[in-house]
């Protein structure tokens, strides 16, 4: 996203997280981290998720996923929210609450039949 001119904020509990990133674009200014928690207003207001166009909710954890994007859909109005759920359950739930989901379990599995019926 940051290669398409927007900035990308990562908001990570984990500053060992950052270590990840690439340098040149933390350097540059198009790829800002920030330490704090998704799951907290007041750390994703921090992070001024209130101004983002769309926020993407991607840790390894479910819960955490769907309540970030729900406080930043439902209470900072962020118009575009993307979360990632492995529960196939909690995926078609979370969509019915106006957030878009992405599901690794539903996109292998789908890949799989695909390379079955090939």
């Amino acid at each position: 996203m940051s290669e398409t001119g927007s900035t990308v904020q990562i908001l990570d509990v984990s500053v060992a997280a950052f270590d990840l990133l690439p340098t040149g674009l933390i350097e540059d200014g198009q790829i800002v981290p920030i330490i704090g928690d998704g799951t907290l207003e007041s750390d994703l207001r921090k992070a001024s998720a209130q101004d983002a166009d769309v926020l993407i909710a991607v840790s390894g954890k479910d819960a955490a996923n769907a309540m970030s994007a729900q406080i930043a859909h439902h209470i900072l109005g962020v118009p575009r929210v993307i979360c990632r759920l492995s529960d196939p359950v909690l995926k078609e739930m979370y969509e019915g609450l106006e957030l878009t989901t992405v599901s690794p379990t539903g996109l292998v599995s789908d890949l799989i039949l695909s390379a079955a019926n090939g």
